[in-house]
């Protein structure tokens, strides 16, 4: 047996309560053993005095994508080859971990093979879900050629993967194929997309139909479909199509809300990869991509904003690419604009954790669960700023048990 009691703690559990002061909490192994003002520890427990800093939820990453290496996502498979991309991806699974990210979900482009690398003890890196592949339409967002060319699509090894499938028999059969290969869900692109080398995000791609096929065949292995969309109306045939987890959503109006919340889908904001690009990666994408992000940005607050009124349920996640990885951890910083600091702590542990259907055994400080626990450096509801700068203020990473990061004094 192996114990670490956690003291002088403020505590915010994740549920979206007050924040406890002076608290104390116990792990056993990997697991939450008890939580209280005054626990007694065994002679043998290693003891973390918090001394008026905040323990709470390790984050929880709802859209990551461990394969967009590069800032410029068009072409990557071209310039990366399989085992340098594979080698980049593992360094962008460990960097997750260092910011806090102790779970996440990968939004297409890793295989089964990372899941796996995780749970085997392989390397170091959040617990992963991944839905492999995603399925786009015939020059839809996912489909990398552009107007000019007129060779068929070649689906990459690894990266930012895309299956094109048109009409219900394909987007069956790949959808079939992708639970197949192990994913743990099915990603559609639903609209247009802010890295694509045609159209906006103001557009929708695939019908009712398509989508309904796909939902079906998730929900016949216990499975959920997730859909990539931007415009209103693509989050409008997500919603009636019965998809369970709507990605960015930014151009959601509050009437579609109220859709959306009627069916009972999440939706998933990415706030920060518009944010970042924005202001710090201007020169480093060409300008038909740039201006796509500033169109989005603020409509994406909005509908954040529109969801909350609705009272749908808001996850989150980072969608950066390249280097901007490095300032995944102040998503939630962002994400805080429009919800608050405590909803965004919420969004980015509770929530996150039942969009990946881990909430039984994650997301919150309760006894019984994973010890996924975070110390951070003062008050993030006071400074929820915080978060942008994790190697100062993330003060101690544990994920089930076992010390990631220790800097506290």
């Amino acid at each position: 047996m192996s114990f670490v009691l956690f003291k002088n703690a403020n505590l915010i559990d994740g549920n979206g309560g007050e924040m406890l002061e002076d608290v104390s909490l116990m792990v056993e192994n990997d697991k939450i053993c008890e939580i209280g003002k005054h626990i007694h520890a065994p002679f043998s427990a290693d003891i973390i005095d918090c001394k008026g800093n905040t323990l709470m939820p390790g984050l929880i990453d709802a859209h990551l994508h461990l394969g967009l290496v590069e800032i410029e996502v068009i072409n990557l498979s071209r310039r990366n080859a399989p085992g340098l991309m594979a080698a980049r991806m593992f360094k962008n699974l460990r960097e997750a971990l260092d910011q806090g990210y102790t779970s996440a979900r990968d939004a297409g482009g890793a295989d089964v093979g990372f899941r796996q690398a995780v749970d085997l003890g392989y390397v170091s890196g959040p617990r992963l879900k991944i839905c492999g592949s995603v399925i786009a339409q015939t020059g839809g967002h996912g489909d990398d050629r552009v107007a000019s060319e007129t060779r068929p699509y070649s689906e990459p090894y690894l990266g930012f993967r895309a299956t094109i499938a048109d009409g219900v028999p394909e987007v069956l059969k790949a959808c079939r194929e992708n639970i197949r290969r192990g994913a743990d869900f099915i990603k559609v692109m639903c609209g247009g997309g802010c890295a694509s080398p045609t159209q906006g995000p103001e557009t929708s791609q695939y019908t009712l139909d398509e989508l309904k096929a796909a939902v079906d065949t998730a929900e016949s292995v216990g499975s959920y479909v997730a859909s990539h969309s931007y415009s209103n109306r693509s989050i409008r045939l997500s919603a009636e199509a019965g998809i369970r987890t709507i990605e960015h959503a930014n151009l959601m109006t509050k009437e579609t809300a109220e859709l959306v919340a009627k069916s009972g889908s999440y939706i998933v904001p990415t706030q920060i990869t518009y944010e970042i690009v924005i202001e710090k990666s201007r020169e480093l994408v060409s300008a038909f991509i740039y201006d796509k992000f500033v169109a989005v940005c603020e409509r994406g607050y909005e509908a954040i904003r529109n969801a909350m009124e609705a009272g749908v349920p808001i996850g989150g996640g980072t969608d950066l690419t390249g280097t901007n990885t490095q300032y995944a951890s102040g998503a939630i910083s962002y994400q805080a604009k429009a919800q608050g600091a405590m909803g965004a702590i919420v969004s980015f542990t509770k929530t996150n954790a039942e969009i990946l259907k881990v909430g039984d055994t994650t997301g919150t400080l309760e006894v019984g669960k994973l010890a996924d626990i975070l110390v951070v450096r003062g008050n993030p509801l006071d400074n929820i700023e915080l978060f942008k700068n994790h190697r100062d203020n993330l003060l101690f990473i544990m994920q089930g048990g076992r010390v990631h990061k220790n800097i506290m004094a």
